[in-house]
């Protein structure tokens, strides 16, 4: 059986603290932190706050399939991925968690190869309130969904004219990933050589997009792709595509579900905002006039 941890002591006064959510805790529950001085990724770390892993990869290996593990990634953590693959998310059912805002957001920088990567490669993993920032030019795709209901809540992807990523999120084509839900998240990389902020480029099912922040450069468009994907729903975001040509807040091939609203800022043609043909769209506004973005907002004809 499992080792459990619903209590923890520190030597303070007060003592214990608790989780007491069978809900929220199913199984093991683990803690990341690199900026505690006795962080360490070895046997008898990870199970309290006071001597956690050093790592986010060492915790997810630690983790069991299927059974609800929860990591708590602590104030303040910092962690570089370097390669492909960087971080492997390769555990069933886990859910990551960061704690702490602003500048002790927990934060993981992607740098040195264009092909480093986050991937998912087991189902049913949430990630949450975790940044991510470019550190090296022209990422292929940050975020590599490999496989059926991930889940980012709250996350934020920062880049800049130097370090960008081309994609941040890809729903990857040779696995048709299904159920992928963003929601509550920031991102604001404006490199003009970016293409999307989430490409749906597999034939995945039951994609979720709901009420982000996006301000990028995107030269195909900040949310879709070439991918046919059905029963979608993209509500309640913001999106502002400075790129200086037509380019497509959201759009292309999506075949069912609904498009709602949405605010869009898209340079020039209205037509552009969003293109997706086959799907239900209404109550979408649109900035028109990008000089001026004090309130000129016009419903989204497509």
């Amino acid at each position: 059986m499992a080792t459990r941890t619903p209590l923890f002591m520190r030597q303070q006064p007060g003592g214990v603290y608790d989780y007491v959510s069978i809900h929220d805790h199913p199984a093991d529950v683990w803690f990341v932190g690199s900026a505690v001085s006795t962080a360490s990724d070895a046997a008898g770390f990870g199970r309290n706050p006071d001597a956690p892993f050093a790592t986010l990869n060492y915790a997810v290996s630690q983790c069991t399939d299927s059974v609800g593990d929860v990591i708590y990634v602590l104030p303040g953590h910092t962690e570089t991925i370097s390669e492909a693959g960087g971080l492997d998310l390769d555990i069933i059912g886990i859910t990551i968690i960061g704690l702490g805002n602003g500048t002790l957001m927990p934060t993981i920088t992607m740098d040195t190869d264009a092909a480093v990567d986050v991937d998912v490669d087991a189902a049913n993993i949430t990630v949450r309130h975790i940044k991510f920032a470019a550190g090296v030019a022209d990422i292929v795709a940050a975020i590599d969904v490999n496989a059926d209901d991930f889940t980012m809540i709250d996350c934020q992807f920062i880049g800049d004219s130097s370090y960008n990523a081309l994609i941040w999120i890809q729903d990857a084509l040779a696995t048709a990933s299904d159920r992928i839900t963003i929601r509550d998240c920031y991102c604001n990389d404006q490199d003009t050589s970016n293409t999307h902020f989430f490409n749906m480029s597999g034939t995945g099912s039951g994609h979720r997009v709901i009420n982000n922040v996006l301000i990028g450069d995107w030269g195909t468009m900040a949310v879709g792709g070439a991918g046919i994907v059905t029963d979608v729903e993209i509500a309640y975001n913001k999106i502002w595509n400075v790129a200086a040509v037509n380019d497509t807040c959201i759009g292309t091939a999506m075949n069912t579900g609904f498009i709602y609203d949405n605010y869009v800022v898209s340079p020039q043609a209205q037509a552009n905002a969003i293109t997706a043909a086959n799907v239900g769209k209404f109550n979408n506004y649109q900035s028109v006039d990008t000089e001026d973005l004090s309130g000129a907002l016009e419903p989204v004809v497509t």
